[in-house]
């Protein structure tokens, strides 16, 4: 197995974005060139292990998440948007540490 650096990267509207970029995460943003399924693609191919994504993105996104669904990585994490509540953020995350552990922690 190949050993992969844990670079990180959001996917989202600069409104989101900005906060993590301020953190250090490398920060895309989807345009009419390139959609966030394609993004995750590309950031996959370019060895980041965690992708955050915007909920509005992650759900328009979800037929290329489940391609890595069954991988080690990349870790990719719904995070709330402008258009969100954080809801379905949530719900998934609850979902993925319950797959990983057995156990809903939150």
């Amino acid at each position: 197995m190949t050993e992969r650096k844990m670079k990180a990267a959001i996917i989202g509207p600069k409104s989101v974005a900005a906060l993590y970029g301020a953190a250090g995460v490398a920060v895309f943003e989807p345009s009419d060139d390139i959609s966030p399924s394609k993004l995750i693609s590309k950031l996959y191919a370019d060895g980041y292990g965690i992708i955050f994504i915007a909920e509005t993105y992650y759900r328009k996104s979800e037929d290329a998440v489940k391609k890595y669904l069954n991988e080690p990585y990349p870790i990719i994490i719904p995070v709330p948007d402008d258009n969100s509540d954080g809801t379905y953020s949530k719900e998934r995350i609850a979902a993925n540490i319950k797959k990983a552990i057995g156990s809903d922690l939150i």
